[in-house]
């Protein structure tokens, strides 16, 4: 399978599922519709575990400030609950996900990083939720996001001064769980997605569903409250 703006290949029974617009990734909702369809894929072979990765450039820079600001507010509204419902789905996805963090990520992006099971990014990457900084009040349902990673400081400093992150910084605040030499991004999260294949799939399943249940109904419940949506996922 592959797009303009999505690469999906499976190796070894690991899916890896890589975001590749040409310039900064941004989650717009032709980016998430073609994520969706890879995780599609992916459940449809079988595959053992997924690995999110960005390009040589970056993550993600989070949503299209086009559509934000584009004047049609049913568009944006259903470009933010996509987004969120994207989180939703990875949260809760039966099998492993890592995310490649093969460089920044920011605002939606880094709640998606939030999403995977397993993070891997190099020291320089920044990460940093900026709702904040442009002018925007957190959304409730990145709110339950972050809180199921992030430490209790590191989350009021993100969510209330739009904190940056990098390193062993954003390692110690939940951001990420490992770090490596850029050029060892992408190929450290396929190894640590190879090592989740010898889990018992229907116990990390469940396991992850008892562990985030409340975060994912509260995300849910976020999505219609704050946007007017139901979430489909």
């Amino acid at each position: 399978m592959s797009s303009s703006k999505v690469q999906y290949s499976v190796d070894s029974s690991v899916a890896t599922i890589v975001l590749d617009d040409g310039k900064v990734n941004v989650l717009s909702p032709a980016m998430q519709g073609e994520i969706n369809d890879a995780l599609d894929t992916a459940e449809k072979d079988g595959a053992g575990a997924v690995v999110l990765a960005g390009n040589q450039k970056v993550f993600s820079a989070g949503f299209d400030l086009n559509v934000l600001r584009g004047g049609d507010g049913d568009a944006a509204l259903d470009m933010l609950t996509g987004g969120f419902e994207l989180s939703v789905r990875l949260l809760s996805f039966p099998r492993p996900v890592v995310m490649a963090c093969t460089g920044p990520a920011v605002a939606m992006a880094s709640f998606l990083l939030c999403s995977g099971d397993h993070r891997v990014g190099a020291p320089d990457y920044r990460i940093q939720a900026n709702e904040v900084a442009i002018g925007m009040t957190m959304p409730y349902a990145a709110i339950e996001i972050m809180k199921v990673r992030l430490t209790r400081s590191a989350f009021q400093r993100v969510n209330s001064l739009a904190t940056v992150f990098a390193g062993t910084d954003a390692v110690a605040a939940g951001w990420l769980d490992e770090l490596v030499e850029p050029a060892a991004v992408l190929s450290r999260a396929q190894q640590a997605a190879r090592d989740a294949l010898s889990l018992d799939a229907a116990a990390h399943a469940a396991s992850k569903l008892r562990a985030r249940a409340e975060a994912l109904d509260a995300i849910r419940a976020a999505i219609k409250s704050e946007f007017g949506r139901e979430s489909r996922r």
